[in-house]
C-alpha cells in the first residue's frame, strides 16, 4: 500500500467508514485478477461507497486519465460481486500527485479529481479542530496522528511548546 492509499484509508477510517484497501476483483482462470480498488470506504449510516484510486506516476495526463478511467470502469463492473450489501451512492475519487492543478474537478463526468495538496488541505482543515491532548487521533492511524501533532506543535508562526501551558513544567534533558 502506498502513502496516498494509506492516507486515504486512515482519513475515511477516522470518519467512521469501513475501509478496505487493495481489494482485488475479477479472478482470472489462468491466475491473477482483472483489477483492484486502491481504497474502498463504506459509510453504513448513509449507504455511500467511496472508491479512491491513487496515482503519483510521471505518465502524461492522457495516459493517466485513460488508466484511471479503466480502473474505475472495471471496479464498477464487479461492484455487485465485491459488496453484498446495498449501496445507495458511489463516489469516485482520483487522487493524483500535483498535476491536477488547473484541471477541472472531474475526470470524465463521474469521477472527482483531487490533487495531493487539495486532499492534505481538506484533512488539515479538520485536524486543526482537534487538540492532540483532548481529541487525539487514535494510534492506529499513525499518518493522521503525526499530522495532528505537527499541526498543533510544529507549524509555522503558531509554534507552541507543549510545556508552555498553565500547570506545565519544563523538563530538562540530562
Amino acid at each position: 500500500m502506498n502513502f496516498l492509499e494509506t492516507l486515504a484509508a486512515e482519513w475515511y477510517t477516522l470518519q467512521e467508514y469501513f475501509v478496505r484497501t487493495n481489494l482485488k476483483f475479477g479472478q482470472r482462470p489462468e491466475g491473477g485478477f482483472k483489477g483492484e480498488m486502491d481504497v474502498a470506504a463504506f459509510n453504513p449510516k448513509t449507504g455511500e461507497l467511496v472508491h479512491i484510486e491513487t496515482s503519483m506516476d510521471a505518465d502524461s495526463w492522457q495516459e493517466r486519465e485513460k488508466r484511471l478511467l479503466r480502473k474505475f470502469e472495471d471496479a464498477d463492473e464487479y461492484q455487485g460481486e465485491l459488496f453484498k450489501f446495498p449501496i445507495q451512492r458511489t463516489q469516485r475519487i482520483a487522487l493524483v500527485g500535483f498535476s491536477a492543478s488547473g484541471r477541472k474537478g472531474l475526470l470524465g463526468s463521474r469521477i472527482e479529481l483531487k490533487s495531493v495538496p487539495q486532499f492534505v488541505h481538506e484533512i488539515s482543515r479538520e485536524l486543526r479542530k482537534r487538540h492532540p491532548l483532548k481529541a487525539a487521533i487514535p494510534e492506529t492511524l499513525p499518518l493522521l496522528r503525526a499530522m495532528q501533532f505537527v499541526m498543533h506543535w510544529g507549524s509555522g508562526s503558531d509554534l507552541r511548546s507543549p510545556q508552555s501551558g498553565p500547570g506545565q513544567h519544563r523538563s530538562r534533558a540530562i
